[in-house]
């Protein structure tokens, strides 16, 4: 598409609370809709990337991202009236894959399968994967979360999830630093998360399977590594290649 806001998008999804669009290289990208009807700003644009996950058999992983301006096909014209949108991609070493995005009024659901694996090394395992990046939804260089003015706007923010180890709901504040990538939090990862702050303007993000049995990572912006959730976390979707069991990615805003 060529016109603003949608330059260089292949499919738009407009709703009140939100905007969810398909660039022309297969990124997805999440906007949040403010009280003013407009994008709440580019800075906190929510990203989706699509990769391939390689697992060698000893448990190490190598990530394989979508080729630059090479590949990305569909059949589709370009739009904002998609109901949902199929197209292929190539990532590096060749791999092909295929990727649906279906259109909600509360958000997307995300599904997709490796077509063809490349030169990708098989002896271990092959995963699908979407990375959802939610980035600091406050203004670093306004609100520390540190002081008292930042605890009082961040109070009735929420950070909830379902544990996948034991279905244990946990709750966190997105003032104080966490490592999610232990017992207690969401090493094992989470079957549901929901996510509300002050500064997405009244919106929740919610993210599950369609069946709510999936299990989804849980992950701090740098895995492994403490730091408050209102500075931005990733939660990530994987399917092993061939696995037909793992339910779509879904992605709502309410």
């Amino acid at each position: 598409m060529n016109d603003s806001p949608w330059l260089g998008f292949f499919s738009g999804h407009q709703q009140r609370d939100f905007e969810f669009g398909v660039d022309d290289e297969g990124r997805m990208w999440l906007y949040l809709m403010g009280n003013d009807k407009e994008r709440i700003g580019s800075s906190r644009a929510i990203k989706i990337y699509t990769e391939i996950i390689v697992e060698d058999p000893s448990g190490k992983r190598r990530s394989k991202w979508l080729k630059d301006d090479e590949g990305f096909a569909t059949q589709q014209k370009a739009g904002l009236d998609h109901k949902e949108v199929t197209y292929t991609a190539h990532t590096t070493d060749d791999a092909k894959i295929e990727v649906t995005v279906e259109y909600s009024r509360k958000g997307a659901i995300l599904n997709g399968r490796i077509l063809d694996k490349g030169t990708l090394d098989d002896s271990g395992k092959i995963y699908l994967s979407f990375k959802v990046s939610v980035p600091a939804m406050y203004s670093p260089s306004s609100y520390s979360g540190e002081d008292e003015k930042s605890k009082l706007r961040m109070k009735k923010d929420q950070v909830r999830f379902v544990r996948a180890s034991d279905k244990k709901r946990v709750s966190l504040k997105t003032y104080e630093e966490v490592d999610l990538a232990t017992d207690e939090h969401a090493k094992e990862g989470v079957l549901e998360l929901s996510v509300e702050m002050d500064a997405m303007e009244g919106k929740k993000l919610l993210f599950s399977t369609e069946d709510k049995k999936g299990k989804l990572e849980f992950q701090n912006s740098k895995h492994g590594t403490k730091n408050m959730l209102w500075r931005g976390f990733k939660v990530i979707w994987e399917k092993e290649m061939g696995d037909t069991s793992m339910k779509p990615f879904v992605i709502e805003v309410k």
